[in-house]
């Protein structure tokens, strides 16, 4: 290293070492010029058509350098090959520095550019059923889900469609999503997934299918090739995928009828599944003075927001807090959160 420092103090020295950093300066302001021509003017999206990154940015950035390293030549005004190969070089090698400087800042700020923002809320959550515990005794299934959700914050319940839909179509809600019971407050989901798992043996037993049947059921199709994607790509777990309420019911007949899950398709073998989750989970979670003395940033956010005119606020944070925060309320449960008889909700921004 000390030798390299040698090495360019004595081309400074040397009769020509005002040329060697004037060659030096173009190499950095030539990339710092493509930069701002490419990505501030965003020319590299109009000419390109491409949002920014070293595409946007290389073609500007050597085409001022070959403009302004022809001029340095020309103000030098030494022609040599070995002299033109040198200063090109130098001129080059604080080009490629500048990038990497650049993209090292850039690195750097995005990993430190996380906030977290605190909006507080008017209490009641939007266009919420009200149900009170007389009413709730008549399901006892969402009962059940309710009651485990209180404690845990959170309840995973295995239900059947059909035991859902009894449930929406006696409350008369076509988009159940919150409950609110004595002013405690519930957001609902209902979730069908078909599941389907490529098999690498040949399992003691399967079933036969058809391309017919397959076109009759295009879902099961998909996901038999989706999974076969996913094993390829080396996931060992399930392939999951989102279906409706009767989708989820003409599967399940589907299956009853070949009377397996486990599948045959020309020599190739797949495992289907069908879940269906009632996902219960508190809307609003409660936060104790004991564990915001454990999160300050937390507690600044909030106090900036209460002090706010719009009631709202961002604030920026230091990462391994940012992660922290992030952790405690996905533990907790909900980013809805009661702090004493307010209510905040709490969102997190990448730069």
């Amino acid at each position: 290293m000390m030798q390299k420092v040698g090495n360019w103090n004595g081309l400074l020295n040397s009769g020509r070492g005002w040329k060697y950093l004037m060659f030096s300066i173009i190499g950095i302001f030539s990339f710092f010029a493509g930069f701002y021509v490419g990505d501030v003017m965003q020319l590299g999206y109009l000419v390109f058509k491409i949002g920014g990154g070293p595409f946007a940015i290389f073609p500007f950035a050597l085409a001022i350098f070959a403009i302004l390293f022809s001029l340095g030549v020309y103000i030098s005004k030494e022609y040599s090959i070995g002299f033109v190969l040198k200063v090109f070089g130098i001129s080059f090698l604080f080009f490629i520095l500048a990038y990497f400087s650049i993209f090292a800042y850039s690195a750097h700020g995005h990993y430190y550019a996380k906030y977290i923002g605190v909006d507080k809320l008017s209490g009641e959550p939007e266009n919420c059923l009200n149900l009170t515990e007389t009413e709730l005794e008549k399901y006892p299934s969402l009962k059940d889900a309710i009651l485990l959700a209180g404690k845990n914050e959170k309840s995973v319940t295995n239900l059947r469609p059909e035991e859902w839909q009894q449930i929406v179509t006696s409350l008369n809600q076509e988009n159940l999503h919150t409950i609110n019971i004595s002013n405690e407050y519930y957001s609902v989901k209902f979730s069908c997934r078909l599941t389907s798992r490529k098999l690498s043996e040949v399992p003691e037993e399967y079933a036969t299918i058809t391309e017919k049947e397959l076109t009759d059921f295009p879902l099961i199709k998909k996901a038999k090739e989706l999974s076969n994607k996913y094993s390829n790509w080396g996931n060992e777990q399930p392939f999951r995928m989102s279906i409706t309420f009767d989708t989820w019911l003409q599967i399940e007949d589907f299956f009853n009828q070949k009377g397996l899950r486990t599948i045959e398709f020309e020599g190739e073998y797949f495992e289907f599944g069908l879940t269906s989750d009632l996902i219960i989970k508190k809307y609003y979670v409660n936060i104790t003075d004991e564990e915001l003395e454990e999160h300050p940033d937390l507690k600044k956010a909030i106090e900036s927001a209460e002090k706010s005119d719009d009631g709202r606020t961002i604030l920026k944070v230091h990462p391994d807090e940012w992660e922290k925060i992030d952790a405690f309320l996905s533990e907790k449960g909900s980013k809805n959160i009661k702090v004493g008889d307010t209510y905040y909700r709490v969102w997190f921004i990448l730069s």
